[in-house]
């Protein structure tokens, strides 16, 4: 996907809560019509992110644009009420008191309201019959539902959503999940959602920004975040990949799963996804199967080197592994990085 309007631009962020600095050199682009994920573990500052860009808080340092147009800089602040930036939280924030039209329509005009707005909102959230309700009578995905249809009433140029899903449980949130990318495509509603889950991110993104210690430290497709990581750290970040160090010479990497070419010279971490570790039942083989967790669509098989090493490989389901199985490795792909 090419994108050509940028819609937010945010440089050199700091912010800090008394001794605690939760964003340092903060630095993203959001580019109009996409889905923008930030991935990060608990405590790596996404909410704050999303919290500074829409306008509940505001940075110690560093300038927030949104079309050309300073949102925030040490000499500027726009409020967020003037911002045209929707956002759904993450504990949904609904009006108790309000039925679901009411709490859609809170933030609408009266000539948004007049022109059928509401209407045409709780169609496309698909929330007519549960107009009249109240928040507390409806089930975790309607909620949702509702906050979602509340944030794009206005037509904002962006929408923030804070982990949205994690409420829910796991079947709930992907059905709930697709629906609202869908609507977001449907619309071309520019959005950025922040997560912990990597699948969630890779799956639903055009664009995800890997966020550690307040840091983005890779922004690109999910396809190139996956396949060419930029460091150990973004490579830990999507996925759970075997590690193994060794020494570069020549441009080869000797390790205890075998020998590889690689760019670097010295000490490195050779990092190897468990799906590039493809196994063949051998009575003869080199390694042995310690344990294998079967999941339906794939299975994790662990197994060991004669040194008590443990790896871990990611196999489709049809061949059945065993503890004490005996099999060979082939590995098609690795990375590597200076350690």
């Amino acid at each position: 996907m090419v994108f050509k309007n940028l819609i937010i631009r945010a440089r050199n962020i700091q912010k800090s809560y008394g001794e605690e600095t939760v964003l340092t050199n903060f630095n993203i682009d959001i580019w109009k019509g996409g889905i923008f994920g930030i991935l990060g573990m608990s405590g790596s500052g996404k909410t704050t992110a999303l919290r500074l860009i829409a306008g509940f808080d505001r940075p110690d340092e560093g300038r927030i644009e949104m079309s050309n147009k300073i949102l925030v800089d040490e000499r500027n602040w726009i409020p967020p009420e003037e911002r045209n930036i929707g956002m759904v939280f993450q504990d949904y924030a609904l009006f108790p008191h309000l039925t679901v039209e009411k709490n859609i329509s809170f933030g609408l005009t009266k000539d948004e309201i007049n022109t059928g707005r509401i209407e045409e909102v709780l169609d496309l959230c698909s929330l007519k019959k549960y107009r009249d309700k109240f928040p507390q009578e409806v089930s975790g995905g309607q909620q949702q539902r509702v906050a979602l249809a509340r944030a794009i009433a206005p037509n904002p140029e962006i929408i923030l959503l804070d982990e949205p899903f994690t409420s829910l449980d796991a079947y709930m949130a992907r059905d709930l999940r697709e629906e609202v990318i869908a609507l977001l495509r449907t619309t071309e509603t520019t959005a950025v959602l922040v997560t912990h889950d990597q699948e969630e991110a890779l799956s639903v993104c055009d664009i995800v920004s890997v966020l550690e210690d307040g840091e983005i430290i890779q922004s690109a497709t999910p396809q190139e975040i996956y396949l060419n990581p930029v460091s150990q750290n973004v490579a830990n970040s999507v996925g759970d990949p075997n590690i193994l160090s060794g020494v570069s010479r020549d441009g080869r990497v000797t390790t205890k799963l075998g020998t590889f070419v690689c760019a670097f010279d010295g000490r490195l971490n050779v990092s190897i996804r468990p799906e590039c570790i493809l196994l063949e039942l051998d009575s003869r083989g080199m390694y042995q199967v310690k344990d294998c967790i079967f999941y339906g669509h794939d299975q994790i098989v662990t197994f060991e080197n004669k040194d008590g090493d443990i790896f871990r490989s990611r196999m489709g389901p049809t061949t059945i592994y065993e503890a004490g199985d005996k099999v060979n490795i082939e590995i098609t792909e690795v990375t590597t990085f200076p350690s």
